[in-house]
């Protein structure tokens, strides 16, 4: 039995292990696409702005399913550790897996690693995109507001441009 146990527990961890390493290269698409769109946040109309927001997209539409398939290797493993799921984290795993989670551990800071840049550079052209817009509209403001300081925001001027 405690054989069987052992290759359950190994195959858990396997399969953990390579959907880690996956979300580890999503992560690093996501930033690719960050930074893509970080470089072009002052020209949104382009081309390359489109595809890294429509790469992005896709890129967040497979979050739940990752996050899914996940959730069910965690709830695996941790009927072979006789624990309860929402006890068992990456770090959790790695430790009872022993020697065999050594690779699970490293992927795990990685991950981490990955995702704090993402989250990083995903505020920074947030801030980016919210600043370029304030610009924008300050800019609409002066140009068309008039000196009697009408909002251009409420609306009734008509105008001609290209982003």
């Amino acid at each position: 039995m405690s054989s069987t146990l052992h290759t359950a527990e190994n195959r858990y961890a396997g399969r953990l292990l390579a959907t880690v390493r996956d979300e580890t290269a999503a992560h690093r698409r996501m930033i690719e696409l960050l930074k893509r769109q970080e470089e072009h946040v002052t020209r949104p109309g382009t081309e390359e702005f489109r595809t890294a927001t429509d790469g992005l997209e896709a890129e967040l539409a497979r979050v739940p399913h990752r996050a899914k398939k996940r959730a069910q290797i965690i709830k695996d493993l941790a009927g072979t550790f006789g624990v309860s799921p929402k006890a068992l984290t990456l770090g959790s795993a790695a430790e009872r897996l022993g020697e065999r989670g050594a690779l699970l551990g490293a992927a795990r800071e990685e991950l981490q690693a990955v995702a704090i840049e993402t989250r990083r550079l995903t505020l920074r052209v947030g801030a980016l995109v919210r600043m370029h817009r304030e610009v924008t509209r300050d800019l609409l403001q002066v140009v068309l507001g008039g000196d009697e300081g009408h909002d251009v925001a409420s609306g009734g001027t008509l105008i001609d441009a290209e982003i």
